[in-house]
C-alpha cells in the first residue's frame, strides 16, 4: 500500500530580507571584529521594513570566551525607529548539549518581548549583545522592523569598544574545502504559508497514512506563490561575492536545508467514513537515520524531539475527528539537522 504524498502551494514573504549568518560555521580567529584581530563583521546587509535573522556559529577552534552582538547603523539624515520584535539565543553550555540550543533560542523567541530602538542620523546601535562561553556552539533568531533603510553587521568581538567603524566581511572562499559549505548573505523571505490542506480520514484508512515533505532538496511536489520554478528551499545570496547558493547548483552552493525558516501549516482534517470519532496521530517521521531536530509551535506551545531513526517517528501530538477537525501549527527545522522531513498523519 502507498502512502498518499499532499502537494503544497506556499506563500513566501519575499518582500522581507532574512539576514543569514552560518559562515564561517567553525569560528577562526581572524573572524573577530577587533581591530587587532581580523578586523572582520560576520554579515552586513543593507535593510528597511521586516526581517528577520537566523545564525549559527560553533566556538571549537576559538580560544576563550568571546561576545557576540548585531550592530545596526544609519546612514540616513533622520532617526530611524528599529524594533526587535522577537528574540531569542541559546548556546549548547546553559541549553546542556548543542542539540538542545535549537528549540531553547525559539522557545525564548516566540515568549520574547518587543523592544524598540531610535537610531540617530549617521548613527549606530546594538540590538543584542551575548557573552559566549569557550567551546560551545550557539545560534539565535532575530526578528525585526526598520522605519527606514538600515545597515546591519553582525560580529563576534573580544572587546566591543575596540571594533572598528569600519569592517569588512569576512571573506567567502569556494575553494576552501573545510569550510566552503557554509554561507553568510541574505535570502528573500523565511516564512512560507501553506494553504489550507484538507485531509480526508479515507485517504489516511485506505492509503495506509498521508503525508507531505518539507526541507527537502528533492521533493517536487510543491508551489511557491503560485510557481513551480521558484524553490522551498529559499536560495542565500552570499555575502561580498556575487555567489547564489541554491538547490539547483552544484557542490559546495547546495547545501541548504531551510534550517530555521519558519512553515505554517492550516490543517482540516474531515471524517467522511461515518458518525463516530476517530483518532488521528500526527508524526514527524524522517526517511532516513540523519539526526534530525523538528521544532513545533502549536497553540502556543513549542516543543521539540530529535529523531535519529527512520522507523520511529515522533508522534508529537493525537487528534479526534467526528465531523470535522481544524489543526493549524508552525513548524521549524532545527539547527545541526540533517534535511528532509516528512509530516504524517496516521489511524
Amino acid at each position: 500500500m502507498a502512502i498518499k504524498q499532499l502537494s503544497l502551494n506556499y506563500s513566501l514573504n519575499t518582500g522581507s530580507k532574512w539576514i543569514y549568518c552560518n559562515f564561517p560555521e567553525k569560528l577562526p580567529t581572524d573572524a573577530y571584529g577587533d581591530k587587532n584581530a581580523g578586523s572582520h563583521c560576520l554579515n552586513r546587509q543593507t535593510v528597511s521594513g521586516s526581517g528577520q535573522i537566523f545564525y549559527s556559529y560553533n566556538c571549537q577552534k576559538l580560544s576563550g570566551a568571546c561576545n557576540f552582538g548585531i550592530r545596526v547603523y544609519n546612514p540616513g539624515t533622520s532617526s530611524v525607529t528599529f524594533t526587535r520584535t522577537n528574540y531569542g539565543h541559546s548556546n549548547s553550555k546553559e541549553a546542556g548539549g548543542w542539540d538542545p540550543i535549537a528549540v531553547k533560542s525559539w522557545q525564548r523567541f516566540f515568549q520574547s518581548a518587543s523592544k524598540k530602538f531610535t537610531i540617530p542620523a549617521k548613527g549606530s546601535v546594538w540590538i543584542c549583545e551575548e557573552a559566549i562561553p569557550e567551546n560551545v556552539i550557539f545560534s539565535g533568531n532575530l526578528r525585526f522592523t526598520a522605519s527606514a533603510s538600515v545597515v546591519i553587521a553582525v560580529y563576534i568581538y573580544k572587546s566591543k569598544s575596540n571594533i572598528a567603524d569600519s569592517t569588512g566581511i569576512y571573506p567567502y572562499d569556494i575553494n576552501n574545502k573545510s569550510t566552503h559549505s557554509q554561507y553568510s548573505g541574505y535570502g528573500n523571505g523565511y516564512y512560507l504559508t501553506a494553504s489550507g490542506i484538507t485531509i480526508k480520514l479515507s485517504d489516511i484508512l485506505n492509503n495506509g497514512g498521508v503525508y507531505f515533505t518539507t526541507n527537502s532538496r528533492t521533493n517536487d511536489k510543491f508551489t511557491v506563490n503560485n510557481s513551480s520554478t521558484m524553490d522551498e528551499i529559499v536560495p542565500i545570496h552570499i555575502a561580498g561575492t556575487s555567489y547564489i547558493a541554491k538547490i539547483s547548483e552544484q557542490v559546495p552552493l547546495r547545501n541548504l536545508a531551510n534550517w530555521s525558516t519558519q512553515y505554517y501549516f492550516p490543517i482540516t482534517f474531515i471524517n467522511d467514513l461515518d458518525s463516530r470519532a476517530h483518532t488521528v496521530r500526527c508524526q514527524i517521521c524522517s526517511p532516513d537515520t540523519n539526526k534530525k531536530i523538528p521544532i513545533i509551535n502549536c497553540g502556543g506551545i513549542v516543543s521539540s524531539h530529535t529523531i535519529t531513526s527512520s522507523v520511529e517517528p515522533w508522534e508529537w501530538k493525537t487528534v479526534s475527528v467526528k465531523d470535522k477537525l481544524t489543526l493549524n501549527y508552525q513548524f521549524i527545522l532545527g539547527t545541526n539537522s540533517y534535511a528532509e522531513i516528512r509530516h504524517m498523519f496516521v489511524m
